[in-house]
């Protein structure tokens, strides 16, 4: 995260009664969006972030009907946060949502729709309360390229300024300790949206430093994670004998039971549990299309006669449950899961396993897939299975 000093006399800071800003200090946030990976401080949920135009880009899933939204996990209490936005193709509406720290409810939203101008403060449902709009207004400039916009939160006010247009609400179920905020665009399928400038500042009385707080697990990371083993990479040799490649559009002779595989391997970019790398264009992927789905794939068999079998995995670590087997006459002998972990930029960390079996040498096998776990993290990802007899680096 980069961390530029607060200059007091930048024209782009609001300035209202009661909520007068940070003079001087650091942002607590300060993200140009040019150049990634995101910082620790955000994380990107429903979709796909890549960078340009001078901006983070967010772009849904088009499979599901989610909005574009970046988490930043910073506590929403006395701040301002300002960015500017963009919307393409097409334009839609924009909500800010923040989250109280001691519940999963929305405490305060704002909407902002692009085409119209109209945006409004809303105080979403509680038990204590119903929603209520709290505010209203309208910008009457609608050909701007960037949108800046501001808000800000003191206990319980809300402030929001838009390209000029300022609105305000009070109310008290605006004055706890707020969680992480987040910043939504679209609802339609195909949304797309640019952030850049992205800065978050402490107002006069709060801490000056902030804890981020801790990454919020995804609903599919129920199951723990093991710990990670030291990296390891395969180099293809001359003698290495592939298994399986998943590059067609079928799985060939190998069999499949249940519908978690689905018909065939499937291309990285159409998998919606974003694993981080296949070899090829392909792979075999059991989250079709999320974690319910169970089943099995299995090869026809071979002959051991290599030293090493190694292969690329990833996807829960549910042993027995989530795993590749290795059988021999009818028995487990060896069997490896995924680490059930994601990487900064929130793929499936997928590595490459090895087995020694030099002990079954000459012997026929099997290798099998399987995923009979419906929960959290019930899935695998395998890819290109080889014999070999050089062993990973």
């Amino acid at each position: 995260m980069n961390a530029r000093p607060l200059i007091a006399s930048l024209a782009t800071i609001f300035v209202v009664p009661l909520l007068t800003l940070a003079a001087a200090g650091d942002y607590l946030i300060d993200e140009d969006g040019a150049t990634g990976p995101l910082p620790a401080s955000l994380e990107f949920h429903h979709g796909a972030w890549k960078f340009g135009e001078g901006a983070m880009i967010g772009e849904q899933v088009p499979t599901e009907n989610h909005m574009a939204t970046i988490k930043v996990l910073m506590a929403f209490d006395q701040m301002k946060v300002a960015w500017k936005m963009k919307f393409a193709v097409p334009k839609q509406r924009f909500l800010f949502v923040a989250w109280p720290a001691d519940s999963g409810a929305h405490a305060m939203d704002f909407n902002f729709v692009t085409d119209t101008g109209e945006m409004s403060l809303v105080r979403p449902k509680s038990k204590e309360k119903d929603s209520a709009v709290l505010a209203k207004g309208k910008l009457t400039k609608l050909d701007i390229e960037w949108h800046e916009l501001t808000c800000i939160h003191d206990g319980p006010n809300f402030t929001l300024t838009i390209d000029g247009v300022t609105i305000t609400a009070a109310d008290e179920s605006f004055n706890r300790p707020m969680g992480p905020f987040y910043l939504n665009g679209g609802g339609f399928n195909g949304a797309k949206f640019l952030v850049k400038d992205l800065k978050v500042s402490a107002l006069p009385g709060s801490p000056t430093t902030r804890k981020l707080l801790p990454p919020t697990p995804p609903k599919s990371a129920a199951a723990p994670a093991k710990p990670l083993p030291p990296p390891r990479s395969y180099h293809a040799a001359s003698d290495d004998r592939v298994l399986a490649e998943f590059e067609g559009d079928g799985f060939g002779e190998w069999t499949t039971t249940g519908d978690a595989f689905g018909s065939g391997p499937q291309e990285l970019k159409d998998c919606k549990n974003r694993p981080a790398r296949a070899i090829g264009a392909r792979l075999a992927n059991s989250f079709r299309p999320n974690d319910k789905p169970t089943g099995t794939l299995t090869s026809p068999a071979f002959t051991i006669d290599r030293k090493h079998l190694h292969f690329l995995i990833g996807g829960g670590p549910h042993e027995g449950q989530t795993c590749l087997n290795l059988i021999i006459e009818g028995k487990t002998v060896r069997s490896a899961t995924g680490c059930g972990r994601k990487d900064d930029k929130q793929t499936e960390i997928m590595l490459w396993e090895s087995w020694d079996v030099s002990e079954f040498q000459g012997k026929s096998a099997t290798l099998q897939a399987v995923d009979s776990h419906s929960g959290g993290w019930g899935h695998i990802q395998v890819d290109q299975p080889v014999l070999s007899n050089a062993a990973l680096e």
